[in-house]
């Protein structure tokens, strides 16, 4: 009889555990699904990294108020354990530096010229007082519209004023150009968006060096796309997104770009700051991959970005105080042989007692000097000298 009890609560308990399994594996599959997108990896001073990861549900919205024990890393598929801090940027009152670069080119006139100024106006009244703001128009080169300009310091009668040109629009060239001037600021938080229908005639950069600048310089591109004259120049703006960890995103009806470019700028503004001190990686210059997860009971999500561990170089401030520090120990080198040798004359009981004829320092108990009397040439000469010297 016990055999068989313990048996039938052998068999409940295999039971009851299978199902708790079946119902843990459900309620992880039943997980939503997040998306993790990081769109921008700073390694100047690395290992200590700084990552901006926007963190989406399935619907594109935002998510916020993740606790940071919620994150993990991996470098190279390897679990990074390093020291870290998760903030969300909305509460540091950091400044973003916004670059839009529009297109103006024979055929956007019309509505296409029109629906890209008003959705630019209206991007610039959501900008917070410290964002600033560059404006850009695609062409051989990008035209400059103005650069770097606080909210209030933004004339919508500039924006209004931009028509079209007969220039043609080479996007890769446009691109380029406006990236190597971001790529000199100071801010650290920097966006380019592009508005354009993805067309590239003529551009003296190729793709191929278009993508090697895109990762040399580490700044996320969001493009919003629209149709002109077809759908497959639209690719250029979905490629140069997702290479830099931005998003594309393809605007069906000219009349929802300004609600397009609203949303985006919302999406921009509200990372996760992620300050992370890099164990498992030494700096060699080489592109590594980082990436972000994030887990909780009902989600899941994880993201990846490409950045490089930067060797960082000896400061010119350390190198001058280590030129200074070196000085510094020459001259009390120099000043303890000094002090000893004069200590040692002390002993000796020679002080600054001088002979009268040849000038050598004498102890303060000799009558006479020995030198002017066992080299009496010493004294010849020293005496010659000091004629001379008086004429």
């Amino acid at each position: 009889m016990k055999y068989f009890l313990n048996e039938k609560a052998c068999v409940c308990f295999l039971l009851f555990v299978m199902i708790a399994a079946a119902h843990n594996a459900f309620a992880q599959d039943d997980r939503s699904a997040l998306t993790v997108r990081i769109d921008q990896i700073i390694t100047t001073d690395f290992p200590n990294m700084t990552i901006y990861a926007i963190v989406e549900n399935d619907r594109g919205e935002v998510v916020l108020g993740l606790a940071p024990a919620l994150f993990s890393f991996r470098i190279n598929s390897f679990a990074e354990t390093g020291r870290s801090t998760i903030t969300q940027f909305a509460l540091r009152n950091a400044p973003i530096d916004y670059t839009i670069i529009f297109s103006n080119s024979g055929i956007m006139a019309g509505e296409p010229l029109a629906f890209q100024k008003n959705a630019i106006i209206q991007f610039v009244e959501f900008m917070r007082e410290n964002d600033r703001l560059s404006l850009y128009t695609i062409g051989e080169e990008a035209t400059v519209i103005f650069e770097e300009l606080r909210r209030d310091e933004i004339d919508p009668a500039v924006i209004n004023a931009v028509d079209i040109t007969a220039a043609q629009p080479r996007l890769n060239d446009s691109v380029i150009n406006v990236l190597r001037r971001v790529q000199r600021r100071r801010i650290e938080r920097r966006v380019v968006i592009v508005i354009s229908d993805g067309r590239d005639i003529d551009s003296r950069f190729n793709t191929d060096q278009l993508n090697a600048v895109l990762s040399e310089v580490g700044i996320p591109i969001y493009s919003l796309g629209f149709n002109v004259l077809g759908l497959e120049t639209l690719a250029n703006l979905h490629d140069m997104a997702e290479r830099t960890g931005g998003a594309y995103i393809f605007v069906p009806q000219l009349s929802a770009l300004p609600g397009e470019l609203r949303n985006l700028n919302a999406r921009i503004a509200q990372p996760y700051v992620i300050n992370l001190r890099a164990r498992s990686l030494r700096a060699d210059d080489l592109p590594h991959v980082l990436e972000v997860a994030v887990e909780g009971w009902d989600f899941a999500g994880r993201g990846h970005g490409t950045f490089i561990a930067t060797r960082v170089p000896i400061p010119q401030w350390v190198r001058l105080a280590g030129s200074i520090a070196a000085v510094v120990l020459l001259l009390a080198v120099i000043a303890i042989i000094l002090v000893r040798r004069i200590m040692k004359r002390k002993r000796m009981g020679i002080t600054r007692r001088r002979c009268s004829d040849c000038r050598v320092l004498m102890k303060d108990s000799w009558d006479s000097c020995p030198f002017c009397r066992y080299v009496p040439n010493m004294k010849k000469r020293k005496k010659a000298k000091v004629l001379a010297k008086h004429g």
